[in-house]
């Protein structure tokens, strides 16, 4: 036997079979005739098992299994590839690039270590207080701004502090995954508060006047009805993030009056470290300002506001140094999140498009054909699902809608299920393919096992207290099936 032979790796069998066992199932959806299955929808319940199970069991680079929708229907053929392909070159694409050059930037001169720093005298050391303050963090700012945004502009912050204090496989460490993850879960949570926390939000009141009063949905109207049902979630999810992760460590090493003297040694902030910092701000105050200046400059969306400050990034001289190079830029950005995210987005366009997401909803329909709490679980049920594998945009657009005429056929009033169905929707907390933030925390590699378990529980109990809520708001007060 050779030296080299010896040396050689141990194959990984179980590495192997998960390899195998994602297309196998995918063979098995398209091959095998089911009769209430039209071939389109079998190719896309298969892709969708596919993708879930290498995501959760990785025996690929989380980037590769993003590429799957567009190999499987350029070999299959059971999906318009031309509405597939611009997945991969979307706006939260550009978004999530632009906000990757620049915190690449706060990398380059120091500044990530300043932020994390500033970020454990702030919050403290104690790792259940910084899981629950960046939970808490992400919720508030989500219920004004969409939570894709929030994520992108909060989790580099995280993934800086916990690269200080020496975690940079995210996947590996448990504290490394639950920090990120409380900051996902927060945007997803407070979401619903407003219709300012994102599409699917505006989606509703847009169903709300064109398929029930016909008139305009005040924003007072939205909070009034949806802050109950907002707390409730964001109640039952805090208490459980409370209890469901267990870090490695319980408290940061070092003391605050050390962290306090590591950042006075740092010295005032570089010019570079200044401009790199304004940058961010300047495109987070942009995109958070929207509102302001849409009228005047409609294309310019929060992607391209992030984009702009990027280039910047490389323009830019401070002291006759640039403040960022290419070179320095493309060794160092994160490229796996933006196939990771664009992947599912394909997936939900793929789910979509060949009717796969109608096909699981007009299953569930006959269930709801008498009202009352069971109707409320059915509906409530069938949205948390569509939220996890497609996204809550396309769910809301999914369920809405049915939600609004079975009601309308059956007489009854449907306000109090669309609000109900619309919370549910903002519930987005198993898979990188269910909301903004979950997508954006998949790319900076954390567990997706972790992720998806704890976060099948995180759905149950929203789930529960949505329909608890719910349905007694409906019972008990009169005002909640107005508008």
């Amino acid at each position: 036997m050779t030296e080299s032979s010896q040396k050689a790796p141990a194959p990984d069998h179980k590495k192997t079979l998960h390899t195998l066992a994602g297309p196998a199932l995918f063979l098995a959806f398209v091959l095998i005739p089911i009769p209430a299955m039209s071939y389109e929808i079998r190719c896309s319940v298969g892709l969708l098992i596919w993708m879930a199970w290498w995501w959760i069991t990785r025996p690929v680079h989380l980037a590769v299994t993003g590429f799957l929708p567009l190999a499987t229907v350029a070999i299959f053929d059971f999906a318009p590839l031309g509405r597939i392909l611009p997945a991969y070159a979307a706006e939260l694409v550009i978004l999530l690039l632009a906000a990757n050059v620049l915190t690449t930037c706060w990398t380059r001169w120091g500044l990530d270590r300043r932020i994390a720093l500033a970020s454990l005298i702030g919050v403290g050391t104690d790792t259940t207080r910084q899981i629950l303050a960046w939970f808490l963090i992400g919720m508030i700012l989500s219920a004004f701004l969409p939570n894709t945004i929030v994520a992108a502009t909060m989790i580099p912050i995280v993934v800086a502090m916990l690269r200080f204090i020496g975690i940079e496989d995210l996947w590996e460490s448990n504290l490394g995954t639950a920090l990120v993850i409380a900051v996902a879960w927060g945007t997803s949570a407070g979401g619903a508060t407003t219709p300012l926390g994102g599409a699917p939000n505006l989606l509703t009141v847009e169903y709300i006047q064109e398929m029930i009063t016909g008139e305009e949905f005040l924003f007072t109207t939205w909070v009034t009805r949806f802050l109950p049902l907002s707390i409730a979630v964001m109640v039952v999810t805090f208490l459980y993030v409370r209890v469901a992760f267990k870090p490695e460590i319980k408290k940061v090493e070092g003391t605050r009056e050390f962290f306090v003297g590591e950042l006075k040694s740092l010295g005032p902030m570089s010019p570079h470290e200044k401009w790199g910092f304004a940058l961010f701000a300047v495109a987070s105050l942009l995109a958070f300002g929207r509102p302001l200046y849409s009228e005047y400059v409609p294309a310019f969306s929060p992607a391209y506001a992030f984009l702009s400050c990027a280039i910047l990034c490389f323009v830019l001289r401070p002291r006759g140094e640039h403040l960022m190079t290419w070179e320095y830029a493309q060794g160092k950005m994160m490229w796996g999140l933006f196939y990771l995210f664009a992947g599912g987005t394909a997936l939900g366009r793929v789910l979509s498009e060949t009717g796969t997401a109608n096909f699981i909803a007009d299953t569930l329909l006959p269930y709801a054909s008498g009202g009352g709490i069971v109707a409320v679980t059915v509906f409530a049920v069938l949205t948390l699902l569509m939220t996890q594998i497609t996204n809550n945009t396309a769910a809301v657009a999914i369920t809405v809608p049915i939600t609004i005429s079975t009601f309308q056929s059956l007489d009854l009033n449907p306000l109090p299920f669309v609000y109900i169905v619309t919370t549910v929707g903002n519930c987005g907390f198993m898979l990188p393919t269910s909301a903004g933030g979950p997508a954006v925390a998949a790319g900076y590699g954390i567990n997706l096992r972790t992720m998806a378990v704890k976060g099948f529980w995180a759905c149950l109990w929203a789930l529960i207290a949505c329909v608890v809520v719910g349905y007694a708001l409906a019972l008990y007060w009169p005002a909640f099936g107005t508008a």
